[in-house]
């Protein structure tokens, strides 16, 4: 991918803008890898011509043995001790990734940009992973500009958000079920992010290096989540009475914080549903049951405020994801 490619000419020299792409909908009736200190081996030391005097000179020194112990691995949950700040990320991090949320929509299978600072909608591209793969459910976004898309099999797909190149993973969810995911930091010091995962009612962590899943936590109903570079991970809970969004602990799973959303259809009308986390707020993306009904758009804020913003968008979103390179607050 582009990223190699880009990292690899960085090594030859020494060593999240808006997609603008055709095809807008506007919102209305119409419708980790750390880096790799590799070192610089230096010089090799000169020869010496008399070896007699090497053997002289190394004689009262003990040859070092030639196996010696590799340091200890690292501790997978934690960042290594010299993890670089978040102002300091990987030289090619985020290009390639908008900052904005990027949504799926299920009519005509493809991906859009979504401005929450002027509500509109733009195409990034059409979908195209196979005719095997059913219906996209959900989506994430990487730093590196990659949507991983759950489909309604529950295989995940990795979508190069600049090619649309599609790619089926080693993902195995088969006995997970179906699934809202979301990247968060892992604390609000670094750019380093993990992949969490929810069910009908357990939380999880996926290693997208090897796509295997390790459940840390439970959830009481359906959710979607999202997080951000400050750390966080949000859930939200939309099936609830009241519907909530809650703030997850990252180890455990225990509810933090939970925010309360009024204003939003009953559980029983919601068809499909979607959320991401920008700038301090929260868009949640709700299509209800009925001949012609298509998305609507709520900004919730922190303080519990919820919004309509954009009503009748035309879309039928399933997914909506966001990266850590977003705004925070």
């Amino acid at each position: 991918m582009h990223r190699t490619l880009f990292l690899a000419f960085t090594a030859l020299q020494f060593g999240c803008s808006e997609t603008g792409m055709s095809g807008s909908k506007a919102s209305n009736d119409d419708p980790s890898d750390p880096l790799v200190d590799t070192g610089v081996w230096g010089d090799d030391p000169p020869e010496r011509d008399d070896p007699e005097a090497d053997e002289e000179e190394g004689s009262s020194e003990e040859t070092p043995p030639d196996d010696l112990p590799d340091d200890p691995p690292d501790d997978p949950s934690e960042d290594p001790p010299d993890d670089p700040p978040y102002e300091d990320p990987p030289v090619d991090d985020c290009i390639g990734t908008s900052d904005l949320v990027y949504v799926i929509d299920r009519g005509d299978e493809a991906i859009y940009t979504f401005n929450p600072a002027t509500l509109s909608f733009d195409l990034v591209g059409e979908l195209d992973c196979g005719i095997w793969a059913g219906s996209p459910g959900s989506m994430a976004i990487t730093r590196e500009g990659v949507a991983y898309v759950r489909y309604s099999d529950n295989t995940v797909y990795s979508v190069d958000l600049e090619t649309m190149n599609c790619e089926e993973t080693s993902y195995d969810g088969d006995e997970y079920g179906a699934f809202g995911m979301g990247f968060a930091t892992n604390s609000d010091s670094t750019w380093r992010d993990k992949l969490y995962v929810a069910n009908h009612s357990q939380l999880a962590v996926i290693d997208t290096e090897t796509w295997s899943r390790t459940v840390f936590g439970t959830l009481s109903s359906q959710s979607e989540l999202t997080g951000n570079a400050a750390g966080e991970l949000w859930a939200i809970l939309p099936l609830e009475t009241p519907a909530q969004v809650v703030r997850l602990n990252k180890a455990t799973g225990s509810v933090e914080d939970a925010i309360t959303i009024t204003g939003t259809p009953s559980p029983s009308d919601i068809d499909t549903f979607a959320f991401a986390t920008w700038s301090g707020d929260f868009f949640i993306f709700i299509r209800t049951y009925g001949m012609g009904q298509s998305t609507d758009v709520y900004r919730l804020s922190a303080d519990g405020n919820t919004t309509l913003v954009a009503e009748g968008t035309g879309m039928d979103v399933v997914g909506a994801g966001v990266s850590t390179c977003a705004p925070t607050y």
